[in-house]
């Protein structure tokens, strides 16, 4: 049972109470997260009666949840009545990081004013850390470790809104990171592309060099798309 804290009633010395969800959250979050680990691949046709059975419900919850995830944009029901998952175009894809980049250099900047010396410090133990992904060429956890370290820079901007945003954002993106199509490190030299950023990205939070910061939020996010672009440009040169 996945269970949510709830702020109800939060007061100074006393005990916060935890609430379970509602069988149809519960299910959301489910079918959410199964969509977004790439166990419920893009255009996979979901059935209701499949999902009831395995949570020993009716079909009521479900359809609550489906309808929730379609409005979300995970699921698309046709006029069929098909629940399908969604399925991004490659210009989708590359919409969606031109808003990350936009985002992420707003979050950048609030984050700036308000980094503490312990963030900088954890944020140099886990740039530690995905430079151990790196050179061990562990794709996946550099990858894993690479949102991490944005993660925590979102948090530490001090607006909860632009923080749910992006990392609604990036949930939608991770989803067609599962498709070799879509994949972050397709195209030749991203992935160094990618290390080098956050290299610069460390130092330029440490120095607070906002100007370091927007010309590499600018040219982070999508790096295969940016690379790709510019080697198009080369060769028609």
């Amino acid at each position: 049972m996945i269970y949510l804290t709830s702020d109800m009633g939060r007061t100074e010395g006393r005990k916060v109470f935890e609430l379970p969800s509602t069988i149809s959250e519960t299910i959301y979050q489910y079918v959410k997260k199964a969509i977004i680990n790439g166990e419920f691949k893009p255009n996979q046709r979901l059935q209701e009666k499949e999902i009831a059975k395995l949570f020993n419900v009716s079909s009521t919850p479900v359809r609550e949840a489906f309808f929730r995830l379609a409005a979300e944009t995970y699921l698309v029901i046709n006029a069929r009545k098909e629940v399908l998952v969604e399925e991004k175009t490659l210009a989708e894809v590359k919409e969606l990081y031109e808003v990350v980049r936009a985002l992420d250099i707003f979050a950048l900047k609030k984050a700036r004013e308000i980094l503490r010396d312990e963030d900088i410090d954890e944020l140099k133990r886990m740039t530690k850390k995905l430079s151990e992904y790196y050179k061990g060429k562990k794709i996946q956890s550099y990858l894993q470790q690479n949102l991490k370290i944005h993660d925590k820079i979102w948090q530490s901007c001090g607006n909860k809104f632009l923080y749910e945003t992006l990392s609604h954002l990036m949930e939608k993106i991770a989803i067609h990171r599962t498709s070799n199509e879509f994949s972050p490190f397709s195209v030749p030299h991203s992935l160094e592309k990618s290390y080098r950023d956050h290299l610069r990205l460390l130092k330029a939070i440490e120095s607070r060099n906002i100007m370091e910061l927007e010309k590499l939020a600018a040219a982070h996010w999508g790096e295969e798309f940016f690379l790709e672009e510019r080697d198009d440009s080369n060769k028609k040169d």
